[in-house]
């Protein structure tokens, strides 16, 4: 009972960590000058255009505009001015991430 209440502890305490550096990325991002956005990309994202997105909130981390190799819109998209909210996924490195799994993105202001 011991072992399974110690492991209890220790997982929330490094859950509460994990939290805490995340929110600390996001206080980072706003001192920066972004406009954090979190939530789907259908919400603001569908008023704001593709050019003016500097990255994506993912539950492991950041990641930035430059860092992606390739950024797939929807083929109904405005092929002139697509929307963050037209994202269906974004190849980092070797990684492909679905639209779906980011928890939000952030803008230049």
């Amino acid at each position: 009972m011991k072992i399974l209440m110690l492991s209890l502890v220790l997982t929330l305490s490094t859950l509460q960590s994990a939290f805490a550096l995340d929110q600390a990325g996001i206080d980072q991002l706003k001192k920066q000058g972004f406009e954090v956005r979190m939530g789907e990309l259908t919400g603001a994202g569908s008023r704001l255009s593709l050019s003016h997105l500097a990255g994506f909130i993912h539950p492991n981390g950041i990641v930035m505009k430059q860092d992606c190799k390739s950024i797939a819109v929807a083929q109904s998209s405005d092929k002139v001015d697509p929307k963050i909210s037209d994202v269906t996924k974004v190849v980092v490195d070797q990684s492909v991430i679905q639209a779906s799994e980011f928890e939000g993105f952030f803008t230049f202001q």
